[in-house]
């Protein structure tokens, strides 16, 4: 099966002369051409893993979906956290800020106004964390621009993923486990906000 999810215009697969011939990178990239990069998404039930016990979460999925409808879909997760929600956010390069526990609401109205980066820079990664000694509920959205989702209700999460249309898929992979170019927002769109600025300002509204 071809790629067929919708990427952001800052993230493509590099050309055959963009990379070494016979090299892994090459080999990488042929596969790709068959690599099942499509909308949906798996889930995968709470590990064993000695780190993750005491974590409260029950599941955790990641979900393809095309890139003009990710915006929309990051909404309609939000509703399955509280009403307090901490920021990650960071460039790719950099560990990972927490912001200060804020009204979900003012911080959907803060990041709404910088959804074409969020959905579109590929050198920030971003989400929102809801965690307590009961619950942990996380979106969290990489440079790649899929969604990594932590939960507690996994009936809701389906419901959500059913009005997207979007299924379970076997199999299913994303942009980020093969070779991929990422090119800066300015490049494509005028009157953005830069990564670096980006960061600041949401330092600047939450830290």
């Amino acid at each position: 099966m071809k790629p067929t999810l919708e990427l952001p215009k800052t993230l493509r697969p590099p050309e055959m002369d963009e990379v070494p011939k016979n090299s892994s990178v090459s080999k990488r990239l042929e596969l790709r051409k068959k690599a099942r990069i499509v909308e949906g998404y798996k889930i995968l039930p709470k590990d064993e893993n000695p780190e993750h016990s005491n974590l409260a979460f029950n599941f955790y999925a990641e979900i393809n979906i095309d890139n003009s409808k990710l915006w929309n879909l990051i909404l309609e997760l939000s509703d399955e956290l509280p009403n307090e929600v901490s920021l990650i956010f960071n460039h790719v390069d950099s560990e990972p800020n927490y912001g200060k526990y804020s009204d979900k609401n003012h911080t959907l109205k803060f990041l709404t106004k910088y959804k074409t980066e969020i959905i579109s820079d590929t050198f920030i990664d971003i989400g929102m964390i809801f965690h307590s000694e009961s619950e942990l509920i996380e979106i969290f959205v990489p440079e790649s621009k899929y969604i990594k989702f932590w939960g507690v209700d996994q009936k809701s999460f389906i419901k959500i993923m059913d009005s997207f249309n979007l299924k379970e898929v076997d199999g299913i992979e994303f942009a980020d486990e093969y070779p991929k170019v990422r090119e800066p927002l300015r490049l494509f769109e005028k009157n953005i906000t830069e990564s670096d600025e980006l960061i600041e300002l949401i330092k600047k509204e939450f830290e």
